[in-house]
């Protein structure tokens, strides 16, 4: 047997995985998730801005929500809608960061034509809020 796997042998024999570095390993897994989840959703909307059917929509409602978990905190998430060519109404949540949108106000939507459910954003050269906002768009996910 070699010397460095006696070695190895002998650190690893009894050695067993501390509370510390499960812990450690935990939270490195919950960023890594949180990352790639931020970057994929940053890499949806970027696509239905580049790529995705544009059209015109509205704003349906701004909702305040608290958080009573979390103190004080609170935010602010929009429901946005649009017709699709077939004449299908589509709601959809975002959150357009800084901007504020009123009931009825206009704004342009990209959507993804083969599933504008579950894809779509007001993300744009003017409003890149959803992207900052973090991941928390209902529509990009799923409803």
């Amino acid at each position: 047997m070699d010397i460095i796997d006696s070695v190895a042998l002998k650190k690893t024999k009894g050695a067993g995985v501390s509370t510390m570095e499960i812990g450690a390993l935990a939270a490195g897994l919950a960023c890594a998730t949180g990352v790639a989840l931020f970057l994929h959703r940053t890499v949806i909307v970027i696509w239905l801005v580049l790529r995705g059917e544009r059209t015109q929509g509205w704003g349906v409602k701004r909702e305040l929500i608290r958080s009573v978990s979390a103190g004080s905190s609170s935010r602010t998430v929009f429901t946005f809608a649009f017709r699709t060519p077939e004449g299908e109404t589509v709601e959809f949540k975002d959150r357009p960061g800084a901007f504020r949108y009123e009931e009825g106000a206009p704004v342009r939507i990209c959507y993804e034509p083969a599933r504008p459910r579950k894809r779509a954003t007001i993300a744009g050269p003017d409003t890149w809020g959803p992207v900052i906002r973090g991941f928390s768009s209902v529509s990009l996910w799923g409803s």
